[in-house]
């Protein structure tokens, strides 16, 4: 009977010490992390408020950071409240900033939330008609890595990991986020680079939004490399790595027109790039031109004549401005530049106000079929055509561009546009009456 009883203990003993055990670890692992979690939650609230002078972050919306980083200031208070600012225009213009409340809490981990909606940070999330899912950007940040003057988080919905830097040069935010705005509308003309590292061609990487599409020499590969302009260069997304190289950051050099790395012991640069049938760079045509064309005033077409005209610059590889005192009492056409191919364009497009407060627009003109195009939106108009300097002349010839479809453009029309795109007839009141050009043909002046 005794070894019955001693064998029934032997049994059940180690119930009441698994139950004995279970109850302690329980007790001492709720406290626990009940404690450290509320801890956590002070340190990275008082972490975040402690910036007096705010921090800087490169915002990346959308899934797998495909249209690269805009630069964003964000500045916590005491209060609970987060003012947040950005270079570009969001629901509110450029650096104007919003305040609206932040938490910090506990899920599976420490959580970053602009818990309240805010002009600036909600932009990036909000649906549109064009696109439900909007820009796919984030409100919500799991705090990865906190230190003194960076703290990285992550996308709570799409996973981008970015970084908040502390503002310790007390850098005005206003003045910053303009000199990135600057350099970034400045850049972002630039759409082809060839990639350099260690003096060797890598390959070629065309620009779209704000990442490289970097395709090998050779191979049938396209890396996609994100990136956010800074003040004078870009900062990518995350280290790039080739051939056990790693690159971050970029400085622009206006000269060369090339961004090179400024990290310890890199050598590698993106230098622009101009393909094989590249025609002409844009600044060869900034200067004077001899222009060539058949006018129209009220009247009829007119025989062809000879004027002088000045291409000047209104943005480096994008537009340009045609101006001639003997043709327009205006400023000029606009002109476009497609720096993928070096050629010069003349598309629809408002390139002034009248004094009476309409757009002089102008309108591609089809002479035979004796129809304009008034859209301002589809494309259509003539693209210019180099002669590759036969001769030792520098001609451009205008044909359609064959966007149109249904007529092919020969020449352009001055029109007046009310504010709601209705034509208030030929502009007749340009210099000499004459409101058409066809017929464009341009030569070089040295």
């Amino acid at each position: 009977m005794k070894l019955i009883k001693n064998i029934i203990y032997l049994l059940i003993l180690p119930l009441f010490i698994m139950q004995s055990c279970v109850k302690d670890e329980e007790n001492i692992f709720d406290d626990t992390a009940a404690a450290r979690g509320q801890k956590a939650v002070a340190q990275y609230s008082e972490l975040l408020v402690s910036a007096e002078n705010g921090w800087y972050l490169d915002y990346y919306p959308e899934l797998n950071h495909k249209v690269g980083g805009y630069a964003m200031y964000v500045k916590f208070t005491n209060d609970g409240l987060a003012t947040v600012s950005c270079e570009i225009e969001t629901n509110l213009p450029p650096r104007q900033n919003y305040t609206s409340e932040f938490s910090v809490f506990m899920e599976q981990g420490p959580i970053l939330a602009f818990s309240e909606y805010n002009e600036v940070m909600h932009f990036f999330s909000e649906p549109s008609q064009a696109d439900i899912n909007g820009l796919e950007g984030d409100y919500e940040f799991i705090i990865m890595k906190a230190e003194q003057d960076e703290i990285q988080i992550k996308g709570k919905k799409g996973g981008n990991k970015m970084t908040l830097r502390r503002n310790v040069n007390n850098i005005n935010p206003d003045t910053h986020l303009a000199e990135v705005a600057v350099n970034a509308d400045k850049l972002s003309s630039y759409v082809m680079f060839e990639f350099v590292a260690n003096d060797e061609t890598i390959g070629i990487a065309s620009v779209i939004d704000r990442t490289f599409n970097l395709e090998y020499d050779g191979q049938d590969v396209i890396d996609v490399i994100s990136y956010a302009f800074t003040t004078d260069g870009i900062r990518l997304y995350e280290p790039f790595i080739y051939n056990e190289v790693t690159m971050q950051n970029f400085i622009w050099d206006d000269a060369e027109e090339k961004y090179t790395c400024t990290d310890q012991g890199v050598n590698a640069y993106f230098r622009m790039y101009f393909p094989p049938d590249f025609q002409i760079k844009y600044e060869d045509f900034l200067g004077r031109w001899e222009l060539q064309y058949q006018p129209r005033n009220s009247s009829a077409w007119q025989t062809a004549r000879m004027d002088t005209v000045e291409f000047v610059q209104i943005k480096k590889n994008s537009t340009l401005r045609m101006v001639c005192d003997k043709m327009f009492n205006f400023s000029g056409i606009i002109v476009n530049f497609n720096s993928l191919k070096g050629v010069i364009s003349i598309i629809g497009n408002n390139s002034a106000v009248h004094s009476s407060g309409y757009d002089i627009r102008v309108c591609p003109y089809a002479t035979i079929a004796g129809y304009i195009s008034t859209s301002i939106t589809n494309g259509a108009g003539l693209v210019g055509v180099w002669n590759e300097d036969t001769g030792g002349d520098r001609i451009i010839t205008f044909e359609d561009n064959k966007i149109w479809g249904t007529y092919k453009a020969d020449g352009i029309l001055l029109r007046l546009m009310d504010s709601n795109g209705v034509s208030q007839g030929n502009y007749t009141g340009n210099i000499g009456g004459l409101y058409g050009f066809r017929n464009l043909i341009l030569k070089k002046i040295d």
